[in-house]
């Protein structure tokens, strides 16, 4: 009975962290870039690692269940037209290398791009690309090509100039990567070091300016996962509450 309550309390605490998951996948649904989470289960075995050895069979007893880990699902998120000439989306596997004020690198697919106050590209969270494009103030028209190459006018000139070229990261293992503030991931050991390369590379994708990568999460099949790790959560509640009222009888008996 005792491990009735070991197993209960490990259905709560991995029903904990699906939810958890799943309300934050649901509020980050209008997050450009966003990736949602999955949380990976597995069962506890109940026998004892002298009795794995033996071959003793399971006969389909456990003692739980534990939360292996939680990952990023990379499936693309639908592309929408953006109000800015310098939104992009990545039509592919690539992801934009930024540095981030403390000089780590960061990846995200969030492309929502502005000029910061010294020209250089960066993103909403204020992150400059990687590659250091400064646009001039005299800029105007700027284009962003499939293949990430920056052209304007610059001045009074007739003819574009470039200003630079996007590349994109790719990793070994994407679902390794480790999510930060919402839309951005740092690498691990799990994704490997990022590999980068130029837009339609081969594995790279390709730039599509003036679009905006919507999140990937689908509401109707979150909803749904969150309603079922609820009545999990509750369910093992009740079995908890069914093991401590069945020992206090047991202890009852002594008396």
């Amino acid at each position: 009975m005792i491990d009735a309550l070991y197993i209960a309390a490990s259905g709560l605490q991995g029903s904990q962290t699906q939810i958890d998951t799943i309300s934050n996948n649901l509020a980050n649904m209008q997050t450009p870039g966003f990736k949602q989470s999955h949380v990976n289960f597995a069962n506890v075995a109940a026998l004892s690692p002298a009795q794995v050895q033996q071959g003793v069979p399971v006969d389909g007893q456990g003692a739980g269940i534990e939360v292996l880990d939680t990952r990023a699902v990379f499936t693309e998120g639908a592309l929408v037209q953006g109000s800015n000439p310098l939104d992009l989306a990545i039509q592919g596997q690539g992801f934009l290398e930024t540095i981030d004020a403390a000089g780590n690198h960061v990846y995200t697919r969030d492309g929502q791009l502005h000029v910061d106050n010294e020209g250089y590209l960066a993103t909403a969270g204020g992150n400059r690309l990687a590659d250091g494009i400064q646009i001039p103030p005299d800029a105007r028209d700027v284009s962003i090509g499939r293949d990430g190459r920056i052209t304007a006018l610059l001045g009074s000139d007739t003819q574009p100039s470039e200003l630079g070229q996007i590349q994109l990261a790719t990793f070994a293992s994407p679902e390794g990567l480790e999510q930060v503030d919402g839309n951005a991931f740092v690498p691990t050991e799990r994704s490997g070091d990022p590999t980068l390369g130029h837009p339609q590379d081969a594995g790279y994708g390709s730039i599509m300016q003036g679009m905006i990568e919507q999140s990937n999460v689908d509401m109707v099949q979150s909803m749904t996962s969150l309603v079922l790790a609820q009545r999990a959560y509750q369910l093992n509640a009740r079995v908890l509450q069914a093991a401590d009222e069945i020992l206090d009888t047991i202890n009852n008996l002594r008396r």
